[in-house]
């Protein structure tokens, strides 16, 4: 099973997020997330066996309980890699900032022998990838706006349904505590 742990956005926010990509779409070609799949990612997992499920959700309903609820603002887009194989995406700021929550959430992985991503972490929500960005693009898109606070953290599922389509499932949910 693929897992990490993230952040939905509510309907409003996801609404915003897609109106972006729709503009986006226009100019930027690649290809662009379900709607459904938005989310921000807090740590990547990866690979897990179904018997240790449980302690994936362990370690995030440990760690979420010491942090308040975050309040989230989108941002401008922004892209990871290069610009002819992109990842585009719109930036999330959050007060108190995620980094810390998401530095728990490795260390308590690690502790466990659970897999960790132990890259860079920068708070977003995926519009596409495979973009071609050409200059000035990310400007005439715009901007998603909007800011919300996130009562939740979740520990997701990334699997493949009966079509072949990817989807981002959230298995258990933990309250922010702090």
């Amino acid at each position: 099973m693929r897992l990490f742990y993230g952040l939905t956005l509510p309907a409003g926010i996801a609404d915003a997020c897609a109106q972006t990509a729709a503009r986006a779409r226009e100019i930027i070609p690649g290809r662009y997330a379900l709607k459904s799949n938005y989310h921000i990612t807090l740590a990547f997992i990866g690979n897990v066996d179904e018997a240790r499920l449980g302690e994936a959700a362990d370690v995030l309903g440990e760690c979420v309980r010491f942090f308040p609820a975050p309040r989230v603002t989108l941002g401008g887009l922004s892209y990871f890699n290069r610009t002819e194989n992109a990842i585009l995406i719109v930036g999330a700021q959050a007060e108190p900032d995620l980094s810390p929550l998401h530095d728990a959430l490795v260390r308590g992985l690690v502790s466990r022998g659970l897999p960790a991503d132990m890259g860079p972490f920068c708070p977003h929500v995926t519009l596409a990838r495979h973009a071609r960005i050409e200059p000035g693009a990310l400007e005439a898109a715009g901007r998603a706006q909007g800011t919300f606070v996130c009562p939740q953290a979740y520990l997701f599922l990334s699997a493949r349904d009966g079509e072949n389509v990817l989807r981002y499932t959230p298995v258990c949910g933990a309250a922010f505590g702090g």
